[in-house]
């Protein structure tokens, strides 16, 4: 999946690199053999991290991402986002998650890490921008371009606050990637593409192409104004009050 100047490991069959997870878990797990494949990687499932709800702060996972890709040497690679990972990594990758396991990111490729970020949003129970969001995202291409700033920051205030505070890490994130589209050629249209549809879904129905595209729109919109974004803390208060007080007319 990767350049070759990147990572040896990425040259290798995907049944190699597991076994070095050996030396990772070596202190937590006692095993008989080293793992050989995916499904021998220890399961402590004391919570699972991808299909797991957001709760609190911005998830681990999203923060380990986003401090690999940001290195120099990754946040240049080209294809960011655009081009797959390693299927075999990626599948090692999230059961060491959902294990509690640590994992070094520098065993593995650019575009594999990225896979983890996309995964992770894709596999949430609940997308991230919610389901609720979805008739205005999948019909954002109708909407009127005056309309578009107060509706884009009427939904940004109707998510849950670790949602909210996730989708800004991300957006503030992909907007730096874009930054260095000379190198990576990932322009903010481009990152709406492959981003876009891993950040909200119907409920109910299939998501129709027609959706998509203009659910990729809302995403280039929310990547061009990141000013949308209040301040966290601003928010956050804002959110709590309104929760206590509910609570306590309740």
């Amino acid at each position: 999946c990767c350049d070759t100047r990147y990572h040896g490991d990425c040259r290798h069959d995907a049944t190699l690199r597991a076994k070095s997870l050996d030396n990772i878990t070596s202190t937590a797990f006692s095993r008989a053999a080293p793992f050989t494949t995916v499904t021998d990687l220890p399961v402590v499932h004391q919570h699972r991290v991808f299909g797991g709800h957001l709760a609190g702060e911005v998830p681990r996972v999203v923060r380990d991402c986003i401090r690999y890709l940001s290195l120099p040497g990754n946040i240049r690679e080209e294809g960011l986002f655009r081009r797959s990972g390693n299927s075999g990594d990626l599948r090692i990758i999230i059961e060491l998650y959902n294990s509690d396991i640590p994992v070094d990111f520098s065993k593995y490729c650019p575009h594999t890490i990225a896979s983890v970020l996309k995964s992770y949003l894709r596999e949430l129970p609940t997308p991230l921008l919610t389901f609720e969001a979805f008739p205005t995202t999948s019909q954002w291409s109708e909407f009127p371009e005056e309309l578009k700033e107060k509706s884009c920051r009427k939904l940004l205030e109707s998510i849950p606050i670790p949602h909210y505070l996730t989708l800004e890490a991300i957006v503030r994130f992909l907007i730096k990637v874009a930054e260095r589209q000379d190198e990576n050629k990932m322009t903010l249209q481009n990152l709406s593409i492959v981003i876009g549809p891993n950040l909200t879904w119907s409920r109910t129905s299939t998501t129709g192409l027609s959706d998509v595209n203009s659910i990729n729109s809302f995403t280039s919109y929310l990547l061009h104004h990141p000013e949308l974004f209040q301040r966290q803390e601003n928010y956050v208060m804002k959110n709590t009050l309104s929760a206590s007080t509910s609570a306590l007319d309740g």
